[in-house]
């Protein structure tokens, strides 16, 4: 026996394996919540509209990451017309007292299903 001590190269092999591992389970959580920016709902029989509270439920999902609280509250300015290029103003309220302001623009109309994106509004 010769006493030597264990290879450090296959170690460091094995760190590195997982941290690369770590890291594409991280961007296959993260990436969809950052860019999932469609989402279809569908239209309200009685307003004949996507009510501004499923919009609000909707973008408050999308905003919310893992490990990440999203924000405390979104308040959208209307309900959303089944038109194509229709558009709400939305705000949403992140609990250290910051503000993102969204437009919501509907895509698509197919029947009673109603397909819109949020896009972030500059100040």
């Amino acid at each position: 026996m010769t006493g030597q001590p264990p290879p450090r190269r296959g170690l460091l092999l094995g760190l590195l394996t997982a941290l690369l591992a770590a890291g594409a389970v991280l961007l296959v959580l993260v990436v969809p919540a950052l860019y999932g920016r469609d989402a279809t709902s569908e239209v309200d029989d009685g307003t004949h509209t996507v009510p501004r509270s499923e919009i609000a439920r909707t973008l408050s999902g999308q905003l919310t990451l893992p490990f990440r609280s999203g924000p405390d509250a979104v308040h959208c300015s209307g309900d959303l017309r089944p038109v194509r290029s229709a558009a709400v103003r939305c705000t949403a309220h992140f609990p250290i007292g910051r503000y993102r302001h969204l437009t919501v623009e509907v895509t698509r109309v197919h029947d009673n299903k109603v397909t819109y994106r949020r896009r972030s509004v500059p100040h």
